[in-house]
């Protein structure tokens, strides 16, 4: 439900500004298709996960993907095995180890372990889906590319809603929670692709639980926790070294 209430806001201005985003879902089915089934998996997988696993963990693991990113890279032959990228994975794994070390968050056996591998899941549909992204956001609108993306995410995951007791009463808060923050952060995000390259995207993204733990904090400062800040640092960090090697704009340092 927050996936259709942010794509809706995104078309209507998309149609009214006359970009056509039946044109383009006509034009390039495929694109649209990958890009949705991604999204439905990265909800789904993460939402089974928040439901069985031991949370503080799984929303570490649903954070992998910048590690992820950075290997496929390697392994692709994108970039080469060097010290830098060696100080970026251990930074980002550090900053993962700390959103997860809190109160409850062993790891046990049975539905935990099932948890964590479903976090995981999540984690690569998300790398899947930066690196979707990052080929295509360098000729499509960002307004219609993120709607039609979530648009066909929102259709894939109704059919959940009636696997589950629906509380009607909550719908307008999620469909507002869509169309205010969702939709124009899936909008700016694809903008930004368009320079950054995906370790780069994948590594911000981490940040998505640091944000969320200030956010907390800021209306309770009970809340306020000092590995969360240590994590945001940390991120913040290996963005900069993965910035200074030249791979901000996703090109090669000689390109």
């Amino acid at each position: 439900m927050v996936a259709m209430g942010a794509a809706i806001p995104l078309l209507v201005i998309a149609a009214v500004t006359g970009r056509r985003p039946g044109l383009e879902l006509a034009s390039h089915p495929r694109i649209y298709i990958q890009l949705g089934v991604l999204e439905a998996l990265n909800i789904s997988l993460y939402v089974a996960a928040l439901t069985i696993g031991p949370v503080p963990v799984v929303v570490a693991l649903h954070l992998a993907s910048p590690i992820m990113l950075l290997l496929l890279a390697v392994v692709t032959g994108e970039r080469a095995m060097n010290f830098r990228i060696g100080v970026e994975l251990l930074l980002l794994t550090s900053a993962i180890v700390l959103v997860a070390a809190r109160p409850r968050a062993e790891i046990g056996g049975g539905n935990a372990l099932i948890g964590c591998g479903l976090a995981l899941g999540s984690a690569a549909a998300v790398t899947a889906l930066i690196v979707l992204v990052a080929r295509e956001s360098q000729d499509r609108d960002p307004i219609v590319s993120a709607g039609l993306q979530l648009a066909v995410a929102g259709v894939l995951t109704a059919p959940f809603l009636t696997m589950t007791t629906w509380d009607w009463a909550r719908m307008p808060a999620e469909l507002g929670l869509g169309a205010t923050l969702l939709g124009p952060g899936f909008a700016l995000y694809w903008r930004a692709m368009r320079r950054l390259s995906p370790p780069i995207a994948g590594a911000l993204g981490v940040n998505e639980a640091v944000v969320a733990s200030i956010v907390v904090a800021a209306l309770d400062t009970s809340q306020l926790s000092l590995p969360t800040a240590v994590g945001g640092t940390l991120v913040v960090v290996a963005v900069l070294l993965d910035a200074e090697s030249g791979y901000i704009d996703g090109r090669r340092p000689d390109g």
